[in-house]
């Protein structure tokens, strides 16, 4: 898709003497300047229609069935099922089956119901970790899985490097090479036995694929596409309610009815918000005032959704449907519409965050900025009388920090300047969004601690977890929209970049990009241990935004 030149409506001044005297006066028509060229992506408008979306909080109140409940059995109380599944817990706790513990926990979390039994979890994984285990050379699948559940639940534990051995001997055991896939994503930098296991169980899944059957090959597929660790969370309980369900001779029914229950109400809860959010966005009038620029809130929400998803999170999955929708068309300013001098203005007017916005700015750039204002305001003023900090300098750093970043790379688009991939990664990492959306859902998630000047410090400062969502994130973008920025003639990507100073392929580059993702995931696994502020962890990004 190349880019176009928007037409414009301007004509130019014309001037004539009246006389070929020294005396003769100039007539010039009047006219106005002629507008600056405009460029164009030709975005598709929205698909979806507001009106509709506006309707969902007065057609779904509580009652939205989207899993069928008469598929999974009769109909019980959510309170019952509930109770039922906290029994399975409880026998879980007192019995003496590891094996049995690790694949309940592992069920439910899949199911997308954990968040109701955190500590009935909790529990049942202390007491696996206090008491040794021994790895098996015929359970290698159970050693696998408490190696994960335990490493994504922050405990120290280490990979028995005989697991791989075991299965080596045994390489047709699926469940036992799922098993070692999923748990090699918990990789910390340093374990090379973790990335020889992820190789190894990866084509050997792919070469038994043929000889499986129908329900074993499409959880195999499902998990080769995209492991469990970066999955966001609700998709993955969506799709896995499905595949359980199809299990019929493993499935629990009491664990099926509830799950589906469960996520039938946490999607209304879900709907509501949304209507919500577009009489919000209708109400802006943006979708007007800046047509060129991509109209993706229903994508934005669902960006927010699969990143913070508990019906108890709804104030912050809003913010940050807001805040991810403002920051498409803010990109989509600095790439395809403003002028490089506007550009320079809109950046020094962000710095100055002023309530008014400067008459200097043309007025499609003053009704984006009043939004961007008010709307972080309405963040740092629910903030206040949460926790009685203030949040206002914070959440304007991080707008101007990006717009600057933006700013960097229109400069490098004007200019025809291709970067370095460092100064290309290092203001990507900036660019990405993931500071700005980060800063403005860590304080309002419900945290155990109260909020201090000390900790929004600690945010504000981009501590090195910060700095590696970010990086994720830059990365997954290039690697979604590289081919299609090309074709505009964007910037160049990190892929981009890497191949010119390389001298590589495409697919070598983009082979490197992947390695270095690998690399920054590992870095965040440790982290999740050691950083004060891990609860960033659940708001890592697991999808390009922009």
């Amino acid at each position: 898709m190349a880019w176009q030149l928007q037409p414009t409506m301007a004509t130019t001044s014309t001037c004539f003497r009246t006389s070929t005297s020294p005396a003769a006066t100039v007539r010039c028509s009047s006219s106005s300047p002629p507008l600056p060229p405009r460029r164009s992506a030709n975005y598709a408008p929205s698909s979806w229609d507001y009106d509709s979306l506006l309707m969902l909080s007065l057609n779904n109140r509580g009652h939205a069935n989207h899993v069928r409940l008469d598929q999974v059995g009769p109909a019980w109380t959510f309170d019952k099922l509930k109770a039922g599944v906290g029994e399975r817990l409880a026998a879980a706790r007192g019995g003496d089956n590891q094996a049995a513990k690790l694949r309940l926990i592992d069920t439910v979390q899949r199911l997308g119901i954990a968040y109701h039994f955190e500590e009935d979890i909790e529990y049942i994984l202390s007491s696996l970790h206090r008491k040794p285990h021994r790895c098996s050379c015929d359970d290698v699948a159970s050693t696998a899985l408490r190696f994960r559940l335990l490493r994504e639940s922050g405990f120290p534990v280490f990979f028995p490097e005989e697991s791989l051995e075991n299965l080596k001997h045994r390489s047709d055991d699926v469940k036992a090479l799922l098993a070692l896939y999923e748990a090699s994503y918990l990789a910390f930098g340093g374990e090379e036995t973790l990335d020889e296991t992820r190789a190894f169980c990866t084509n050997t899944l792919r070469e038994l694929l043929p000889s499986m059957d129908p329900h074993s090959r499409r959880g195999v597929v499902h998990a080769l596409d995209l492991p469990f660790h970066r999955r966001s969370t609700r998709l993955g309980a969506r799709w896995f309610i499905d595949h359980y369900a199809r299990d019929l001779s493993n499935s629990d029914p009491l664990l099926l009815r509830f799950a589906v229950m469960d996520f039938n109400n946490v999607q209304s809860v879900h709907q509501q918000e949304l209507a919500r959010l577009a009489r919000w966005w209708k109400e802006t009038a943006l979708g007007e005032k800046l047509g060129f620029a991509r109209d993706r809130l229903m994508e934005c929400f669902h960006y927010a959704n699969g990143t913070v998803w508990e019906p108890n999170h709804g104030y912050c999955r809003e913010v940050l449907a807001k805040v991810a929708n403002l920051i498409v068309h803010l990109d989509d300013v600095y790439d395809v519409y403003g002028t490089l001098d506007e550009l320079v203005l809109f950046t020094d007017v962000i710095g100055r965050w002023e309530e008014r916005p400067s008459k200097m700015l043309p007025e499609y750039m003053q009704a984006l900025y009043s939004v961007m204002y008010n709307t972080s305001g309405e963040v740092a003023e629910s903030v206040t009388k949460q926790h009685g900090c203030d949040t206002r300098s914070l959440l304007q750093k991080a707008w101007h920090d990006m717009a600057k970043s933006f700013l960097v790379e229109a400069k490098w688009h004007h200019g025809n300047h291709r970067p370095t991939l460092h100064e290309y990664l290092e203001n990507g990492s900036v660019s990405s969004s993931a500071p700005l959306l980060l800063q403005h859902a860590f304080a309002l998630l419900s945290m155990e601690e109260k909020l201090t000047s000390d900790s929004l410090g600690k945010v504000g400062s981009y501590p090195r977890l910060v700095q590696s969502a970010s990086l994720i994130l830059r990365l997954c973008n290039d690697s979604a929209t590289h081919s299609a920025e090309l074709e505009r003639g964007d910037a160049p990507s990190s892929i981009a970049i890497h191949m010119s100073e390389n001298s590589s392929g495409e697919q070598e580059s983009r082979k490197a990009m992947e390695d270095l993702t690998m690399d920054t995931w590992k870095s965040i696994n440790i982290m999740k241990t050691h950083s004060s502020i891990a609860n960033f962890l659940d708001l890592l990004p697991k999808h390009a935004l922009i």
